[in-house]
């Protein structure tokens, strides 16, 4: 009996052990920001103050923010996953997270995406002078088939800068000749698994757009960046002196967070860096950009709450979840309720949304925000 005894107890502690040197081996000091700072105001009146864009359920019973969770946990320990946003969505992001990652990171104020990486890398740097960290945007849509597709090419960016003192992108392979996306041009004349960018573009024309997809080295920019959390510190203390002086300064208590320069990374050090490589990606990506995205993806995945009536009229998106709604020779149109409030919006207008939450700003309507 004793013997037995003994051989459980050995069992059970080379289990632990093994368990332990598993986590330990697969536990890198790499470190996945997911950036949720965002207010969405292009997507109002869904996107709210309390509930903003990476909030709102797409394509399944999870927010936006939940998927990117989904996602990263098919690659690292809930610990390594951070979730940064603002003062202003703390709350909302907090409640609706839990205690599914490792930190959430309160950045002071919105000073756009630069200051928020900055701020981040800044903090893990001072824990873990070695970490490597990807940053990541929490309001695309990726479908769930594609996630094994996504977590490999995030696991390659990964592997790429670990072997070199260079900053790693995703782009995504272009489908069609979009105008709302920033494109990335790349050399394709290297033998490295990551290609060397030439050059980011800006948003393009259509014409321009369709050049771009013809050439086969444009990229769409999705917004995922990968390195040395001490290269990325390099590359804003050369590139963006000011802002990193700037973040620098708050840390120490120097500085009024308010006074840091607003710019986003691709401006800040993405456009000026003299290392910067890209993987190329072939998965479904989706940037959930304005009401009438997000309503086309909630009609791609039948979770549109069609509860309308239509005579002579055509390619209208409906989102009326309490009325049915009836449409008498309207086309093109996004239709949205909410319980204080509605929109309607051309769908090729749907860009513009933003501009009515600026009103809403400045007039007796703040509420409604």
């Amino acid at each position: 009996m004793k013997k037995q005894s003994l051989f459980m107890l050995v069992s059970l502690f080379c289990m632990i052990s093994a368990n332990a040197y598993e986590k330990m081996i697969n536990k890198p000091n790499v470190y996945y920001v997911i950036l949720a700072g965002g207010s969405g105001q292009r997507l109002w009146p869904l996107s709210r103050k309390q509930q903003p864009k990476q909030l709102l359920v797409l394509g399944s019973e999870c927010n936006l923010l939940d998927q990117a969770i989904n996602r990263l946990l098919m690659l690292s320990y809930e610990e390594y996953i951070w979730v940064s946003t603002t003062k202003e969505y703390a709350q909302a992001i907090t409640d609706a997270v839990g205690n599914r990652v490792g930190h959430i990171s309160i950045e002071p104020g919105s000073r756009d995406t630069g200051p928020a990486i900055l701020y981040n890398c800044f903090e893990i740097y001072a824990r873990d002078p070695d970490a490597i960290i990807v940053f990541l945007p929490a309001d695309p849509f990726i479908p769930a088939k594609d996630y094994k597709k996504y977590a490999e090419c995030l696991e390659q960016a990964v592997d790429f800068v670990k072997q070199h003192d260079t900053l790693a992108l995703l782009g995504v392979m272009p489908t069609f000749p979009a105008t709302g996306y920033g494109y990335i041009e790349y050399e394709k004349t290297t033998d490295q698994s990551l290609y060397p960018v030439i050059k980011f573009r800006e948003k393009p024309s259509l014409e321009v757009a369709q050049q771009y997809l013809e050439k086969g080295n444009m990229l769409w920019n999705i917004g995922v960046f990968c390195a040395k959390a001490s290269m990325f510190l390099q590359e804003f203390k050369t590139y963006a002196t000011e802002m990193y002086n700037g973040v620098k300064a708050y840390r120490e208590g120097a500085l009024p967070y308010s006074k840091i320069k607003s710019e986003s990374i691709d401006y800040a050090i993405m456009e000026h860096s003299k290392s910067v490589h890209v993987l190329p990606a072939d998965f479904s990506w989706c940037d959930v950009g304005n009401i009438e995205i997000f309503l086309s993806l909630k009609q791609q995945y039948n979770t549109l709450d069609n509860n309308f009536i239509a005579i002579d009229s055509h390619n209208n998106l409906v989102d009326v979840p309490k009325k049915l709604v009836a449409l008498v020779g309207v086309e093109d149109l996004c239709i949205v309720e909410t319980e204080d409030a509605l929109l309607i919006t051309k769908r090729n207008k749907a860009e513009r949304v933003r501009n009515i939450v600026n009103l809403l700003k400045t007039s007796r309507f703040d509420s409604y925000l």
